[in-house]
């Protein structure tokens, strides 16, 4: 390759340098490719004497040298092995064009000169092939009369990948909704035409709601979204309601045709509702004094909570005496007390009961008094029931 170096006294290629472009220190200006005393290496006829340069061994070390002197971060046996494999094409290097550096000859030593204009009276015809290194795409054109090549830096290797994040409340009582969101993200760096994420629904819960058109289907909430732009996030939500305590564990993922699966995971913890409620019957009403009256207590468990240390205690009036007392744990009384044992769970749903016996001793407006605590509410609970004794 010849340049002004070749044509100019080392004076004037240096004013031309300055005159011509101030702000590019090591610009050059080629008009004539081929000359021995420049050229990297000898005229090419066909693509198999470019696939010769590349294998030549004697030539590897100058290649290194040329892209060292470049700043190259490429990996060396990306580019010697494309050379070898990859198609080769024929281009054109129009005039006026100019390339970002290209190889040539100093003394014998290989140098690199940096943003060589293409000042020639016709286009140079070259060979080129592709090849990526280091996650980037390069394109390698080398001229035919001279052999002196350069590399194109054509921007990152096409990647294609996707990310999820799943997000969820810390806990939600019983019965009330939980909504559960998820972030898809395009993390590579094309855009992603058609994304599936899909939301397997825990057992025990149901879906009562969707964002963006999110289908329910075989136990799985599943959307599509379309037209993701790379660096781009999409967020998508589901609603669930559950009626049992526990935990909702979520593992939500995200796919597509071009990238693997990729997977996240989150939970909402079910809180227990306590309900307690208490009835106090009495059998026969009125009563004459001096028969016995038969009260029927019944605490069932309507919450979704367990009830845990439940204790009754029973207040009888003075016109009434303990006669018995028996159910789901043992009775006892003491003067108008009476106590029944601890019960120490009841489960949701379930039922308790107890009978306490007293006869009537006077005639009254009786009120039989029944008070139950339990580990889950902060105040006793209160029933009365009323007894006409005559």
């Amino acid at each position: 390759m010849s340049n002004k170096s070749l044509l100019l006294p080392a004076l004037a290629l240096a004013s031309l340098i300055l005159l011509a472009a101030p702000a590019r220190a090591e610009q050059h200006r080629a008009t004539h490719l081929g000359h021995p005393a420049t050229r990297f290496a000898p005229t090419m006829h066909s693509p198999d004497d470019l696939r010769a340069r590349f294998h030549d061994e004697k030539l590897r070390p100058d290649i290194a040298e040329i892209l060292r002197q470049w700043g190259w971060t490429g990996n060396l046996e990306d580019l010697h092995r494309a050379a070898l494999t990859a198609e080769i094409s024929e281009v054109q290097i129009p005039v006026g064009d100019t390339m970002p550096f290209m190889s040539s000859r100093e003394n014998g030593k290989p140098i690199c000169l940096r943003n060589v204009l293409w000042a020639g009276k016709e286009p140079i015809s070259a060979y080129a092939f592709n090849f990526t290194s280091n996650g980037r795409r390069y394109r390698c054109v080398t001229p035919k009369p001279c052999s002196n090549f350069f590399l194109e830096d054509l921007g990152p290797e096409p990647k294609a990948a996707l990310a999820i994040e799943c997000s969820a409340p810390e806990k939600v009582l019983a019965g009330r909704p939980a909504q559960v969101c998820l972030t898809v993200r395009n993390t590579g760096n094309i855009a992603e035409p058609r994304a599936i994420v899909t939301l397997p629904v825990p057992a025990g819960a149901t879906v009562t709601g969707t964002t963006d058109g999110g289908a329910v289907a075989d136990g799985n909430v599943t959307w599509e979204i379309a037209g993701l732009a790379a660096g781009v996030g999409k967020q998508v939500c589901a609603v669930l309601k559950s009626g049992e305590p526990g935990t909702l564990a979520f593992t939500p993922s995200v796919r597509s045709e071009t990238t693997a699966q990729a997977q996240s995971d989150c939970a909402t913890k079910v809180i227990g509702v306590a309900a307690i409620l208490l009835e106090v019957v009495d059998v026969e009403d009125p009563i004459e004094v001096g028969k016995e009256v038969n009260y029927v207590i019944k605490v069932t468990n309507q919450g979704s909570l367990p009830g845990t240390n439940i204790k009754l205690v029973c207040a009888l009036p003075a016109s009434q005496e303990f006669v018995s007392g028996n159910g789901t744990t043992t009775v006892q009384a003491q003067g108008g007390t009476v106590t029944m044992e601890t019960l120490p769970a009841l489960a949701p749903k379930a039922v308790a009961t107890w009978q306490v016996v007293v006869k009537a001793a006077a005639a009254d407006d009786a009120r039989f008094k029944v008070e139950l605590s339990s580990d889950q509410f902060a105040q006793p609970i209160h029933e009365d029931e009323s007894t006409q004794q005559y």
